[in-house]
């Protein structure tokens, strides 16, 4: 290989890399300094910055159009209705494991207390506070920049057909998702195994990253509801 086309091919190489690479690092910071933006009351502002702001800077930085995010509103035809309803009845299902099956993995949350110390801490009311502000920018920073963003460059810098940049992409922010949640009990990681890329397949097909947030939001308040107000043992 020439000295020219090695050139050509490390340009072409360098927006994925740079946008996995920077996208990794937030991720990195979020679970491992968190707790210390939350002493210091920064929490918040910590979260704007690593999911909007540094990657909206990033994608401009790389080029990468807004348009290729799923920003957009969702698609909404027959077969995209018919997926969502599979969605709402996968989530009736954990929903019900949850509250009859899943005592053992509540344990983790609830350190040993009972659920009326948990309800008059109002530790539901901060959990609902917390993971709304969580998942949506989990799901902006996975199904929108990561997702979006690399089957752009995939797309654009290598040429790839859209149907196979889609598949990398989704392997690719599963496993980012999968290893994000080992520090968690190992079900929640399992489960991502399974409901990541059912997201982001959802994502791609309505062409908006919307109705995964919906849905993960839905699966969280599932778990929180379940954790704080089910008489599980």
């Amino acid at each position: 290989m020439s000295h020219q086309d090695q050139i050509l091919s490390a340009k072409m190489a360098a927006p994925f890399c740079i946008l996995l690479i920077v996208i990794l690092l937030l991720q990195v910071v979020g679970v491992y300094v968190s707790n210390n933006f939350l002493a210091s009351g920064g929490f918040k502002g910590y979260w704007v910055l690593s999911r909007l702001v540094f990657p909206f800077v990033l994608v401009f930085l790389l080029a990468i159009p807004l348009k290729q995010l799923y920003f957009s509103k969702p698609t909404i035809n027959r077969e995209n209705l018919l997926l969502m309803a599979v969605f709402f009845g996968l989530l009736l299902c954990l929903f019900i494991y949850l509250q009859f099956f899943a005592a053992d993995y509540f344990s983790h949350y609830r350190h040993g207390r009972s659920l009326e110390d948990l309800r008059e801490a109002g530790k539901f009311q901060r959990f609902l506070i917390f993971t709304a502000s969580t998942i949506i920018g989990w799901e902006v920073l996975h199904r929108g920049f990561l997702l979006g963003g690399g089957q752009y460059c995939l797309t654009k810098h290598y040429k790839l057909n859209p149907m196979a940049a889609a598949i990398i992409m989704t392997i690719i922010v599963c496993i980012f998702e999968v290893l994000f949640h080992i520090k968690k009990p190992i079900y929640e990681a399992i489960g991502m195994i399974i409901a990541s890329p059912l997201l982001s397949y959802l994502t791609i097909k309505t062409r908006s990253l919307w109705p995964a947030l919906t849905f993960h939001l839905l699966i969280e308040l599932a778990f929180g509801f379940s954790a704080f107000y089910y008489s599980v043992n």
